[in-house]
């Protein structure tokens, strides 16, 4: 029998039992395939999606399947990614518009980042000036104290903890230094970032000027070095890389510091390295200061390849290996 004259058939003698109206007809497919017709839709198939028919057979109404859990969180997840997806947009909507506003021209925004750079400076030279004082002051403590040894006295106990305290301001200073580098290099990435979405924004062809002017990055003297086992490797290879780079003799050579003495010559580096527990990385850190005389020759020194490639070698050579 062709189907439309059985679906004819089926609505007569249904409607045919009662006024129409009455009752509701459903059309809906099994899990063979087969086409079914029923007034009430058994309890086992109430997950499967069905036509409401009119007596005409037209359908007016399709109920879909019930969803599984599954699906349900599924849908629940994508509402979420896409709540979070316009969150996203409004924030880098609203972050367009102030930078917009901010700056006129990549000019200003490098003027404006070389300033926090330039701020961020002036401490890192007040910590390094510290530390050459203090530098200073270890020396001339360490010539007393070996003074009052060859001589047959004892060292006093204010001396020694004279010596401990200057130490420990060395290695307060270092921590200073290195706060701020790792601030200065944040503003670098932050506004790397910035120029890139301004340059989009502006519709401006991306220029061969390299944001970051120095060749080697400030934090390129920072390494964590492991366990306990592979820091103490680290320790000795930082002594080794000390004693070929500096031209300085070693001034302080302790468990947690290696400190040559400060540059009395143009052509002098003095190097120092300070093993420092690093809470932001979980482990302990070598932290290398690398520097020269505070002269104009000393200061195109450490700009030189020659350091520069004395500062490379730092991570190359203490950096992690395999024993």
């Amino acid at each position: 029998m062709h189907y439309s004259i059985l679906v004819y058939a089926i609505l007569l003698s249904f409607f045919a039992c009662g006024s129409a109206g009455a009752g509701k007809l459903y059309r809906w497919v099994d899990e063979n395939g087969n086409v079914q017709f029923t007034d009430k839709i058994p309890p086992g198939e109430v997950n499967r999606s069905r036509d409401l028919l009119n007596p005409e057979g037209i359908a007016t109404k399709t109920i879909s399947r019930a969803k599984t859990q599954e699906e349900v969180d599924r849908e629940h997840e994508v509402e979420r990614l896409r709540a979070e997806q316009k969150r996203l947009l409004e924030q880098q909507q609203a972050a367009d518009q102030v930078l917009l506003r901010t700056f006129r021209s990549e000019d200003d925004m490098m003027l404006a980042r070389n300033g926090k750079l330039e701020a961020i400076e002036i401490g890192i030279r007040i910590a390094q000036a510290n530390i050459r004082r203090y530098q200073a002051r270890i020396a001339d403590l360490q010539h007393r104290a070996a003074t009052l040894e060859r001589s047959g006295k004892s060292v006093s106990t204010s001396l020694l903890a004279d010596i401990q305290d200057t130490l420990k301001r060395i290695s307060e200073n270092y921590t200073v230094i290195r706060h701020k580098e790792q601030d200065q290099q944040a503003i670098r990435d932050i506004f790397a970032r910035d120029l890139k979405r301004f340059r989009e924004l502006k519709r401006l062809a991306p220029e061969q000027r390299v944001v970051e002017e120095r060749e080697i990055k400030l934090l390129d003297n920072l390494l964590p070095c492991g366990d306990s086992a592979a820091c103490a490797r680290a320790w000795k290879r930082a002594e080794t890389f000390v004693r070929k780079y500096a031209t300085t003799p070693i001034q302080m050579l302790g468990d947690n510091i290696i400190m040559t003495a400060a540059p009395v010559r143009d052509e002098d580096i003095s190097i120092t390295v300070s093993r420092i527990q690093e809470k932001a990385v979980g482990q302990p850190v070598l932290f290398m200061d690398l520097f020269c005389k505070d002269s104009p020759h000393g200061k195109e020194l450490c700009a030189s390849p020659q350091v520069n490639a004395a500062r490379r070698a730092y991570r190359q050579d203490v950096g992690s290996r395999t024993p």
